[in-house]
């Protein structure tokens, strides 16, 4: 860490300019403390590393203060000293003992009070829910930037995230996730955006780099949506190892329980129904493949709906209640207060667009199925058959969203 006091609370931050000589003579006649904890700490003055404080080796101190690495401090004073350069009122350290947190850098903008955590390793969903809803609940705006080396390429267009990390989203003035990253080895801002996920951990989304020099705060705070259209089509090459995955040896309890359900209807795995894994409204909130729950409701509750006949929203829900219960399909959890259920109704009203099903009430959310499902008999005509229905998904695109924002996804009904 940066700061420390003294016995009469004076605060010392490493952050200021000193000069060595200046820090020798203060470390040899004073006592440092933890702001949080209280406790005794060192003043470091290495050559290779940041002039820091440091806890003496096995102190106990407040659960919420981590060990830093160089890498954390090099970047939390270039994120400080970036914010100082635009005459932006900002406190490094601040410890809040109501909430006992102490945010890298506290900062205020245009009336408002942000709390900015610089987080370069990996921490719990609850740790980080916890830290954004004390920020809160003390009036301030969390602001989370991940350290570059969080950033996990697995292709041109294809991302890995955290769970955790789903939390330090946030969204753009068109309901799309985005990711903000920061590298101090290349004092480089990185923004991922058109976040799509296709399974827990593995998205779809475009990046960006931009120098710090020459990035305003106001396009951190407040980024704009640029849409990359080769996003979108991406997803078809995802549906389409969908068809073409062997099943593993080992398939994990999932797996095993669509693929009983897929024999029970005598569907062989890669023919799957072609109105089942696609990034529909609220998709994201179920962090388990769509390939899977959505099959799974088109097999187990929406065929069993007799045609035209109506049935609630409700049901449908309760449906997939269970196996979220039992561990089957997974809720993934993120920043607001929407849970799993709305993905179940984006996809509903995803399917009345497909022509599969047709809303009856909009007030008392009541469909009914108009048409059976459509059956492929050979991987080439079901990867034919994704394209067709891909094409009606997203022809209205540049009218609406990204696929899997809040915004769904407008199509016209078709019977294909």
């Amino acid at each position: 860490m940066f700061n420390a006091k003294l016995e009469d609370g004076t605060v010392i931050s490493m952050a200021d300019r000193w000069h060595i000589h200046e820090l020798k003579e203060l470390r040899d006649k004073r006592t440092f403390y933890c702001p949080a904890c209280k406790s005794e700490v060192q003043l470091k003055l290495g050559e290779s590393r940041l002039w820091h404080f440091a806890h003496q080796a096995n102190a106990a101190c407040d659960k919420l203060l981590e060990n830093e690495t160089l890498y954390h401090l090099l970047g939390k004073k270039q994120l400080y000293e970036w914010l100082k350069s635009m005459k932006i009122e900002v406190a490094m350290e601040m410890y809040l003992p109501i909430i006992r947190q102490r945010p890298d850098i506290l900062f205020r903008y245009n009336q408002s009070i942000y709390a900015l955590e610089f987080q370069c390793s990996p921490i719990s969903t609850a740790l980080i829910e916890e830290r954004s809803k004390g920020y809160l609940q003390l009036g301030m705006v969390p602001i989370w930037i991940l350290g570059g080396n969080r950033l996990k390429r697995k292709g041109p267009h294809f991302f890995q995230i955290a769970a955790f990390e789903w939390f330090a989203t946030r969204m753009t003035d068109q309901q799309q996730h985005l990711l903000t990253y920061y590298c101090p080895e290349q004092s480089r801002f990185g923004i991922l955006q058109q976040i799509t996920p296709s399974s827990p951990t593995k998205i779809l989304a475009s990046y960006k780099e931009k120098p710090i020099k020459t990035t305003s705060l106001q396009t951190i705070l407040t980024p704009t949506n640029e849409v990359n259209s080769t996003i979108f089509h991406k997803w078809l090459i995802i549906k389409k190892h969908w068809r073409y995955y062997h099943p593993t040896p080992y398939p994990s309890r999932t797996e095993k329980v669509i693929q009983r359900i897929l024999y029970k209807h005598r569907i062989p795995p890669s023919l799957f129904p072609i109105e089942a894994g696609w990034p529909s409204k609220y998709y994201y909130l179920i962090a388990t493949s769509p390939c899977y729950w959505q099959t799974f409701l088109l097999l187990e509750c929406l065929s069993h709906q007799p045609l035209n006949q109506p049935f609630s929203l409700r049901i449908v829900t309760q449906c997939l209640q269970q196996s979220i219960e039992k561990g089957l399909f997974l809720p993934r959890h993120v920043a607001g207060n929407e849970n799993w259920t709305y993905s179940v109704k984006g996809y509903l009203e995803m399917l009345v667009k497909t022509g599969y099903l047709e809303k009856v009430q909009a007030k008392h959310e009541l469909f009914r199925r108009i048409r059976e499902r459509v059956s492929p008999t050979t991987v080439e005509e079901a990867v034919s058959l994704d394209q067709s229905l891909f094409k009606r998904l997203t022809g209205d695109f540049m009218n609406e969203t990204n696929l899997g924002q809040n915004k769904g996804i407008s199509i016209e009904r078709t019977n294909i």
